[in-house]
């Protein structure tokens, strides 16, 4: 092209069979006072095709790519010169040297989702200098544990330069940024602000060779998010060194207790500075909390709290004038050499305003698919019908959906192969305090009419509330292991499951899976499948009804369960044929909440039908409710002495159940002195009907009130908190906010195959609402007719009945 300037916009393409863009600077130093000015907005690339930046690019020039989507399901092949042999990434940075020039990356989709393939990729490292700039800003880059941003031979920033990450999320990276070669920063900026580093297989940021910042450098991480279990976010193979420059941590939060691996070598006046940092759960806030999260001789640390506002912590300090606090936000106003929030010394190119799209609909039916898709960034419908996966592992990734709500139907499909299915929610670390109200709609999953041999479907990460997701009418079998390779850290893939639920958290949202067939087909298997660091229900709920469970262990749980503010897990109305039935390994704790099993046959040969291990918790009104069982083998296993079930001001309901075995249930129940109740009867043992006095040989430990068969007791049938009286004919009779006949306190929704959801029911039909099918066990106790019916019913008061008014202990 000629001219001293060279103008170049290309706005709306989209781009078909492989066809690639190449942006090409000048290849040797340019004339004085030649510059380029190129927008590439509304580019669309998904067969194949990528983008390419290459070469030098002279003061006041700037490109920018902006409103993008660059999905590549294959490998991306450049031609001629730019030929990067067997790498292969949809945008490539190639030899780019900015010398008082600007690269913008900014509201743009990057999934490179095959082997090995990479998003961003930078060859031949980059140099900035005289002011010059990368800006990466609002980038969605997803790969499949490949690397989302390779840096391959350094980077060299002279003279006010920056390098920046703003707001950007990495999804499924086995580094987010990775760099190959030295940093060196002289002078200039480098800056990681807001980014979101979900499911990173290793280490978030990876230095493979020495850093050094020097006269007046900075690097700031900020508000960034870094969910991974094996990794810390920063890691660096050679020295991080500073001289007169500045290191600043400030609010960033990653799960594990180790925040960064690096040797830091501090002189001249360099500083760490740290603010309000979380590893672990934990703030961070004193020395040696910092050296423990890897900051190591923590001594020379600068510390500002968490409502402190200080410049040199939060700001580049040589561009900023002030700092303020408002609305609880340390703000930077920048002198003349400053821009942007954090006053650096070169501001981002204004880009063209975002365009609000219109809905978008994500399709695939009646194909057989034996790649990876990806489902493009603010769809608001997904479905996939009709649809055979082969062998491959899609991601539905909801926090990259529509802002506004998600409705995603997987009907008629089969998994088989190795296939799974993932449907991911938020990572809890972002946003946790916000009772899972991210400001996103709610997520409507139906997944219905699914076969699954030797594939799975995993549930995982934080939804919005008010979503409800549904499985149902399906057949999931593994008869060997199946890989789950989108879980990082997971110890589940040998024990072959089916479902999967990681890590996953509901708050006011429900999971509900029913009419289905769950089965593992394999020695030791676990067909459902908890795992993660917690199964965490504030408000919401789970429940399995109607289901078939086959396999050694037919739920194991080695997630901690959370049930927290009125919030409900139930398995009911299942058959249940395994070596072990629901096995919760790390205990269950449970405020304000109901635990119930009911209604269940099938047969045990080895442990109970319900277990908790480690801790069993229930307090503040709860209720564990295991009643109308009919199993072969035991019913209940609580934790054994010292250890106890523990009961404040909750109830354990052991009602209306038939056993075989030595004994109903072993371990022991702890009322204390918090008005914990333990009520029991009409319990069958080998067939013989128990009486009260038989309870203790039969495994019933502690002080308990037995009811016997027929009596109409509240504490048998429903759940107090939202129980206003008892009906006539024995019927809960449910507060606002109860449902179902047990007058639970989650809408849990009975699914009618493929039709959506029906809504929440209004109060005055919720008393005779019946939420499941119970399947009628083999053989049950017959009871007598009911002797009282009462009207009225208080959660301190009690019309008596039979036994009532004794205790046994």
């Amino acid at each position: 092209m000629s001219g001293s300037v060279r103008n170049v916009t290309l706005a709306n393409c989209t781009f078909l069979d492989g066809a690639s863009l190449y942006v090409a600077g000048w290849r040797s130093d340019p004339l004085a006072g030649e510059r380029a000015d190129v927008l590439i907005s509304g580019l669309e690339s998904r067969t194949g095709g990528g983008v390419l930046v290459a070469n030098r690019f002279p003061p006041g020039s700037r490109v920018t790519v902006v409103d993008s989507v660059l999905i590549a399901e294959a490998r991306v092949a450049y031609r001629g010169a730019y030929d990067l042999g067997d790498a292969s990434a949809c945008l490539v940075v190639h030899k780019v040297k900015l010398t008082g020039s600007v690269l913008t990356i900014a509201r743009t989709h990057v999934a490179a989702v095959f082997r090995d393939a990479v998003g961003v990729l930078v060859v031949g490292g980059v140099a900035l200098s005289s002011r010059g700039a990368l800006y990466l800003d609002g980038l969605l880059v997803q790969t499949a544990l490949g690397l989302c941003v390779s840096v391959e031979g350094g980077v060299t920033a002279s003279g006010g330069s920056v390098v920046a990450f703003f707001d950007s999320d990495f999804l499924l990276c086995k580094h987010a940024v990775s760099v190959c070669g030295a940093v060196r920063v002289s002078g200039s900026a480098v800056v990681l602000v807001r980014s979101d580093f979900a499911l990173t297989e290793d280490y978030a940021v990876a230095f493979y060779s020495t850093v050094r910042l020097a006269d007046g450098s900075m690097l700031l991480a900020k508000g960034n998010v870094h969910d991974g279990v094996s990794r810390e976010m920063l890691y660096a193979a050679g020295a991080v060194t500073a001289v007169g420059s500045t290191l600043s941590f400030v609010r960033n939060r990653v799960l594990l207790p180790r925040m960064l691996s690096a040797g830091l070598s501090l002189s001249a006046g360099a500083h760490v500075r740290v603010a309000c940092n979380v590893a672990g759960g934990r703030v961070l806030s004193t020395a040696e909390e910092y050296a423990a999260a890897g900051f190591g001789d923590a001594g020379g640390i600068d510390f500002a709290g968490c409502d402190d506002c200080d410049r040199d912590t939060h700001c580049y300090a040589p561009g900023t004038e002030s700092v303020s606090t408002k609305g609880g936000v340390c703000v930077c106003a920048c002198g003349s050499d400053g821009y942007g929030e954090a006053c650096v010394p070169v501001g981002a190119p204004a880009v063209p305003p975002a365009v609000a799209t219109a809905s978008r609909m994500f399709v695939r039916e009646g194909v057989t698919v034996e790649s990876m898709f990806v489902v493009p960034a603010g769809a608001s419908e997904v479905t996939l019908r009709h649809v055979l996966l082969d062998g491959v592992s899609p991601v539905l990734y909801v926090p990259w959906m529509a802002r506004d709500g998600v409705r995603i139907v997987v009907q008629n499909v089969s998994l088989q192969n190795g296939a799974v299915l993932y449907v991911m929610g938020g990572g809890g670390l972002r946003g946790a305090g916000a009772a899972g109200s991210d400001g996103s709609g709610p997520v409507e999953l139906s997944v219905c009419d699914v076969e699954a041999l030797n594939g799975a479907l995993v549930l995982t990460g934080t939804f919005p509330a008010g979503s409800v997701l549904t499985v149902t009418d399906s057949l999931l079998v593994a008869t060997r292991p199946t890989p789950l390779v989108y879980l990082p850290g997971s110890q589940s893939s040998p024990y072959a499951p089916v479902l999967v639920l990681s890590g996953l958290r509901l708050v006011r949202s429900v999971l509900v899976v029913s009419d289905v067939a769950l089965v593992t087909v394999m020695t030791g298997g676990r067909t459902v499948v908890v795992e993660g660091a917690v199964l965490e229900l504030v408000g919401g709920g789970v429940a399995l009804d109607a289901a078939v469970f086959g396999g050694d262990y037919a739920l194991y749980a080695s997630a901690r369960v959370v049930a927290l503010g009125d919030a409900v897990l139930r398995v009911s109305g299942s058959q249940v044929y395994a070596a072990h039935g629901l096995v919760f390994g790390s205990g269950v704790e449970a405020s304000a909440s109901a635990v119930v099993v009911n209604d269940n046959a099938g047969v045990l040969t080895d442990g109970a039908l319900l277990a908790l291990r480690g801790s069993a918790s229930f307090v503040s009104g709860s209720w564990l409710s295991v009643r109308g069982n009919s199993v072969s083998g035991r019913l209940l296993s609580v934790p054994s002495h010292p250890r106890s079930a523990e009961l404040a001001q909750s109830t354990l309901t052991l009602h209306g159940n038939a056993g075989s075995g030595p004994v109903v249930m072993d371990g022991t129940v702890a009322l204390g002195n918090a008005g914990g109740k333990f009520v029991v009867g009409c319990l069958t043992l080998n067939r013989q009907a128990l009486q009260p006095m038989e309870y203790r040989p039969a495994g019933i430990i502690g002080e308990f009130r037995p009811v016997a068969c027929g009596v109409c007791d509240a504490d048998v049938r429903c759940f107090a908190a939202a129980t206003r009286a008892m009906s006539g004919s024995c019927r809960c009779r449910c507060a606002e906010g109860g449902y179902g006949r047990d007058c639970l306190p989650v809408y849990l929704p009975r699914v009618d195959g493929c039709n959506r959801t029906p809504e929440k029911p209004l109060l005055s039909h919720t008393e005779t609402l019946t939420e499941t099918r119970s399947l009628t066990p083999t053989w049950t106790p017959t009871p007598p007719t009911p002797s009282l019916s009462t009207t009225h019913y208080s959660p301190t008061h009690y019309s008596s009945t039979h036994y009532s008014s004794t205790h046994y202990s």
